[in-house]
């Protein structure tokens, strides 16, 4: 269709940007419906038919007319398609009594009363409105071969001949009109369709390539920072070495050299988070589930928090373990530096000293629940809420006022993710009660056999 075919269907049939394409087919059959019953109603006329033609012809018209206004007019259009269908069907068994039935004309007209039903009649209501449909035809028919005196011939030949002569061009131009409306449709919204297809593949690129050049960025920076820091650690290594605590000058240079140590090791601990959710999201790290020892994973902590424990004089309470919840399906190392560390860091990090951590493990049925629970500060609902959301705000400082990265829940989310397991955190904050508070962290995972 060019522009101006579009302009004009638009505004006959409504904007297809705002109008239903049901809703335009429905509006372009009542408006051929108008035509063809004007037509046919100045036919009558012309050939002097009897004035009941002439009626029907014009009932069919005004029916078209009050069709096309309402459709135009209300938005629930829909519930015109009924008893338009109904009427059109009585009207055409009439017309085939008094128009002289198979010999006469309305058979064709039958054609767009099925293209009314199989477009806008759906499922069931289609099969139905299709049968009905072929029933009044054949009961007509058999009408006419059982009770021929019940249809009304035309009074002459000649009268016959005008009204096929007429008839056929007309419901050829409504099938013609009809299927050029639907092809006009179908082609509209194909490129409607293909253009949209365009904008998606343009925009995937678009994001596919700026991804490709944030990543590279992300590697060369974290892979520049990383060294740096490293160079920075053994440097802060060789100045501390000969200092000795001898004076309180001598002490406060210690001081500071330990912050800085421990500011470079967080700077290292976001990097590596960062390093690793990268990988795990780009299907980089790739793992095969084996039993994993808890207690190895448990002394392996033990071990590596001794000193931290110590300076805020607190302990961990393990459990005993046995054959039937020693052992769970995951990577031992990534289970144990990356996922069970980071929960036991985070205990202490926002616990008070003097307090416990306490680590129970749980069989249930075919998997093993390992829970890490503190008497810290815990955290209110939203942020429990939004604790593995990456686009959230979570970082917030220790109880010693050490940094948080945000970074290593959403590590240990990962990571569980890629095991197959579940994670569950449950907390009260401090600050809504004083006497009960603290956090529970659950990780599922499923058990096995050594």
């Amino acid at each position: 269709m060019g522009p101006r075919s579009r302009a004009l269907a638009a505004k006959l049939f409504g904007d297809p940007a705002s109008v239903g394409l049901d809703h335009r087919f429905f509006s372009g059959i009542m408006l051929l419906v108008v035509l063809a019953g004007t037509f046919s109603t100045i036919q009558n006329l012309a050939l002097g038919t009897s004035m009941l033609q002439v009626a029907a012809s014009s009932a069919g018209t005004v029916a078209g007319i009050v069709g096309y206004w309402l459709s135009r007019r209300r938005r629930r259009w829909r519930l015109l398609i009924v008893p338009m269908y109904s009427f059109f069907l009585v009207l055409l068994a009439a017309c085939w009594m008094t128009q002289a039935g198979s010999n006469g004309t309305i058979g064709y007209y039958f054609i767009m009363l099925v293209c009314y039903a199989g477009v806008f009649f759906k499922r069931t209501g289609k099969l139905i409105a299709l049968t009905m449909t072929a029933a009044t035809l054949a009961a007509l028919l058999l009408v006419e071969h059982l009770v021929p005196q019940a249809i009304v011939p035309y009074p002459t030949p000649s009268q016959r001949f005008f009204d096929v002569a007429f008839a056929i061009p007309l419901c050829l131009v409504m099938v013609a009109t009809f299927i050029y409306l639907v092809h006009g449709e179908y082609q509209r919204e194909r490129g409607a369709k293909d253009d949209l297809l365009r904008m998606m593949t343009a925009e995937k690129e678009r994001v596919e390539h700026s991804m490709r050049q944030k990543q590279r960025l992300l590697t060369a920076v974290s892979h520049d920072i990383a060294n740096a820091l490293t160079v920075l650690q053994c440097e802060i290594s060789l100045v501390r070495g000969p200092l000795q605590a001898e004076s309180p000058a001598r002490r406060t240079v210690l001081d500071r050299l330990d912050r800085m140590d421990y500011a470079c090791g967080n700077i290292a601990e976001i990097i590596g988070s960062v390093r690793m959710m990268e990988a795990v999201e780009q299907g980089l790290m790739r793992f095969s589930p084996r039993p994993v020892d808890l207690r190895a994973v448990f002394q392996n902590a033990e071990v590596l928090f001794t000193e931290r424990l110590a300076k805020r004089r607190m302990h961990i309470q393990f459990p005993e373990l046995t054959d039937e919840n020693r052992f769970v399906m995951a990577d031992p190392k990534i289970l144990a530096n990356h996922v069970f560390n980071n929960l036991i860091s985070n205990a202490i990090k926002f616990s008070y000293p003097d307090s416990s951590i306490v680590v129970t493990v749980d069989r249930e049925g075919e998997s093993t629940t390992i829970r890490v629970a503190d008497r810290g500060i815990g955290m209110p609902p939203d942020l429990v809420a939004n604790l593995f959301d990456l686009d959230a705000k979570t970082m917030r400082p220790g109880t010693d006022g050490e940094p948080g990265t945000g970074f290593g829940m959403r590590t240990v989310k990962s990571f569980i993710d890629m095991f197959g397991g579940q994670i569950e955190v449950s907390s009260t904050a401090e600050r809504q009660h004083s006497d009960d508070h603290g956090t529970t962290v659950g990780i599922r995972l499923k058990s096995t056999k050594p």
